[in-house]
């Protein structure tokens, strides 16, 4: 039989398409023992602690101790958002919050959970809607540094200042944690007035 010119031949043409159906299984078998895996995608970076460097400091310090909150506080829920001064600044506390008050009358915010973690409720209430709560017996305390400089820290409320002699304070739970995101600034000379330090660790 004649060949037109620029024709393959039929056995060529079958030569051509064994072959590649030969290479789409291999590739096909290939892909189907290794799963067809992906390479890992990129891992985002770990965020920096807003308060890395004074952890830092405060760690290098070694000077971290085991206090336990021993006089009771008053507190309210809030029903709307409300702005505070406290002695660390001012702070917004949002509503459902709780804003504390201590025996001297200074305020901080708190949520409910860790106020329940804390404190117990007394029946006692005042004429303004304060609540008397003492310091829960199960509670595991704090651990606090003073920082000899002033200093700033965020906490999870808001941005607190501090005075040179004031603590730097974390939750006790968190002392195997190198940047708790739970860390705040209890003015040095309620410090004194309202912690005392546990000698034998829970």
């Amino acid at each position: 039989m004649a060949l037109v010119r620029g024709a393959v031949p039929s056995a060529s043409l079958n030569r051509s398409s064994r072959d590649a159906g030969v290479v789409v299984l291999v590739l096909f078998l290939m892909m189907t023992v290794t799963g067809c895996r992906q390479p890992p995608a990129p891992q985002a970076p770990v965020a920096e602690s807003a308060n890395q460097s004074l952890l830092d400091e405060a760690n290098a310090a070694g000077k971290w101790f085991h206090a336990k909150k021993t006089r009771p506080i008053w507190a309210k829920r809030l029903d709307a958002e409300q702005v505070v001064q406290t002695l660390e600044g001012e702070e917004r506390v949002a509503a459902g919050h709780y804003l504390c008050k201590g025996e001297a009358g200074d305020l901080w915010p708190q949520t409910e959970q860790t106020l329940q973690e804390r404190y117990v409720a007394t029946d006692e209430v005042n004429a303004e809607g304060w609540r008397k709560y003492l310091p829960h017996p199960d509670a595991q305390g704090v651990l606090a540094t003073p920082i000899e400089h002033p200093f700033e820290v965020q906490a999870t409320w808001g941005r607190l200042t501090g005075k040179p002699g004031d603590f730097l304070v974390k939750k006790y739970q968190d002392r195997e944690t190198t940047y708790p995101a739970d860390v705040w600034i209890v003015d040095q000379t309620l410090f004194r007035q309202t912690y005392e330090p546990v000698t034998t660790s829970p």
